[in-house]
């Protein structure tokens, strides 16, 4: 399921920052959302007690409103507007930060205690990841705006991941994501519209959107919830990691970028190992509770 949840999540930051160039911002984050949102109330309703657990899920407005604003609607608008300010590379380099965010976010607000070893591995991993992201980053492309856009949505994905286990614990992802992301399109549509009114999407954007929403984030935010459950949100954001360094071996791998220098596979190496500190017991056993 990590591995799964990797490559669907690189593909997530090569699509939105292919579509970015050409499109604006909100109108990828709200159109990918209303498509995510779609397919899987879709696929929710079909299923056996599908429909009564959408409800249980609606049931809680306060709870859906905020999970809805801090992990979508907010991380879409804020990496989606940072991405287009400061770069694909920079940005990621910033959401990097996410599994120490969380180890901070959890010791502080939600009495987690990770301990010295994944707390340690945790900085090990983001230092490697936010090392390899600055070796792609245009210092002239930098600016407060676009920083302070990504570091607010990272900040409340970690807190989120948190919330999310805590209220949520006892639905599926598959009822609660719809509902969830319902919210979040609600949220959206409004700030979009001015981009939609004045430049609307052109037919190629608008199926790349929807093959976004429909086809990489889908899966991958089932994938994800699915380990915030059962392993909790520093393991994932550890995992998450690993995402640009696919993406730099794909790149290579399709003949669409050089081989990785030495220091890139270094820093690679370095982060594996962060991971593994963060994700694997010392006895070898895959954690299975935060």
């Amino acid at each position: 399921m990590p591995v799964v949840l990797v490559l669907l999540l690189a593909g997530t930051w090569l699509l939105s920052g292919s579509l970015v160039t050409g499109t604006d911002p909100l109108i990828v984050a709200v159109g990918r959302t209303a498509v995510c949102c779609a397919v899987l109330t879709a696929v929710a309703a079909t299923r056996p007690g599908g429909r009564a657990d959408l409800r249980r899920a609606a049931a809680r407005p306060g709870t859906v409103w905020l999970l809805g604003l801090l992990g979508f609607a907010g991380y879409a608008a804020g990496t989606l507007l940072a991405i287009e300010r400061i770069g694909t590379s920079l940005a990621n380099l910033i959401v990097a930060l996410m599994p120490c965010a969380s180890v901070a976010v959890g010791a502080m607000f939600f009495g987690e205690r990770s301990g010295a070893r994944r707390s340690a591995g945790a900085v090990l991993a983001c230092a490697a990841a936010a090392g390899y992201a600055a070796l792609g980053a245009d210092v002239g492309d930098i600016d407060r705006v676009g920083l302070l856009l990504v570091s607010a949505a990272t900040v409340a994905f970690a807190v989120y991941g948190f919330l999310y286990r805590e209220r949520l614990p006892g639905l599926p992802p598959l009822a609660v994501l719809p509902v969830l992301l319902a919210a979040a399109t609600c949220l959206l549509l409004p700030m979009s519209l001015p981009a939609l009114i004045s430049h609307p999407p052109s037919p190629a954007a608008i199926g790349g959107i929807v093959l976004l929403g429909a086809a990489v984030y889908a899966p991958a935010y089932l994938v994800q919830h699915r380990l915030i459950l059962v392993r909790g949100p520093v393991f994932t954001a550890a995992v998450q990691l690993a995402v640009p360094f696919t993406v730099r071996l794909g790149d290579w791998a399709l003949h669409t970028a050089p081989a990785p220098s030495a220091t890139e596979l270094l820093l690679l190496a370095v982060c594996c190992a962060g991971i593994a500190l963060v994700t694997v017991r010392p006895n070898g056993r895959l954690r299975t509770a935060q």
